[in-house]
């Protein structure tokens, strides 16, 4: 495989593409808040549904792929299908060549011309970023940031983590033909696991909690309570059965880490019914459970 990159060429149009389904409905009730996600969607609505049988369809829906299209002609020339809906961004070179990361934590290589992979590497980690190439005396690099981020793990929740690695390992890599070097095994990894309060609360106040952490959390803690593996998972939380929770929702005890105060926004009934929410979502959760407040 011979990298000679210095320009893109060759004629071919390469696109990354997804596919999936959410329901988008107007907020009947929408108001602009400084700290909401004001898009004016009811995201309680677009929310991924927890039937089993529902889910398992829609998650069979949401697909991605990498494919080549000839502008002259109006057609595809070769198609990658991809697990995920959000993978890296592309290189494309004058040697020929396709360089992608993808979801699952690897950095490929493919012929521009026919879609033939070549070659690829495990960056551990997923990846979003596109790969860039330089030479440094007449040597050639491709250079890639390994990390799982961007808007699609942190807001879809479990249609993330269905495509995206357990492990976000952040850094730069470089690659150059006739490297020895490798990266060092994976960091042990034990999959927490969840033990939440048992859930008492009213339907009605899970009901409240779910419309308010759609709206106001799901964007970074993930839909429905589900993190993408970016920001901690909620239903994971040693906070769900003691005043913390309060003290970082309305207090911003962890401002400085990114995590503002909410009190110009939320009551604290409004927190109370958000981590009843959470807590009603963890024991959901757990194997065979069966409780769903309708």
């Amino acid at each position: 495989m011979a990298f000679h990159v210095v320009q893109p060429a060759h004629t071919l149009g390469l696109h990354s593409r997804s596919r999936g389904r959410s329901r988008y409905k107007s907020d009947e009730h929408f108001a602009q808040r400084p700290l909401g996600f004001n898009t004016g969607i009811d995201f309680v609505a677009a929310g991924l549904p927890q039937q089993p049988e529902i889910k398992k369809a829609i998650l069979g829906t949401i697909k991605g792929h990498l494919s080549a299209w000839d502008p002259i002609q109006q057609k595809e020339i070769w198609r990658v299908d991809r697990q995920s809906p959000v993978n890296g961004g592309l290189l494309s070179t004058a040697g020929n060549l396709v360089f992608q990361g993808t979801a699952q934590g690897s950095l490929e290589a493919y012929r521009a011309d026919t879609g033939k992979k070549l070659w690829s590497a495990d960056a551990q980690s997923g990846v979003v970023a596109a790969p860039i190439t330089y030479t440094v005396n007449g040597e050639q690099y491709i250079a890639v940031l390994a990390g799982w981020g961007g808007a699609f793990p942190l807001a879809t929740g479990e249609v993330a983590l269905s495509s995206g690695r357990t492990q976000n390992i952040s850094r730069l890599l470089a690659f150059k033909l006739g490297s020895k070097a490798s990266l060092p095994p994976l960091p042990q990894f034990s999959p927490p696991q969840l033990k939440p309060p048992k859930s008492t609360a009213s339907a009605t106040t899970i009901h409240k909690g779910e419309a308010l952490y759609q709206r106001y959390c799901s964007t970074c803690h993930g839909d429905v309570a589900v993190s993408g593996g970016v920001l901690p998972d909620l239903r994971y939380s040693g906070t769900l059965d003691n005043d913390q929770w309060f003290d970082i929702v309305l207090k911003g005890q962890l401002r400085q880490t990114g995590m503002v105060s909410f009190d110009k926004e939320l009551s604290r009934d409004d927190a109370v019914a958000t981590r009843a929410y959470v807590i009603f979502r963890a024991n959901q959760s757990m194997p065979q459970s069966t409780s769903v407040p309708k």
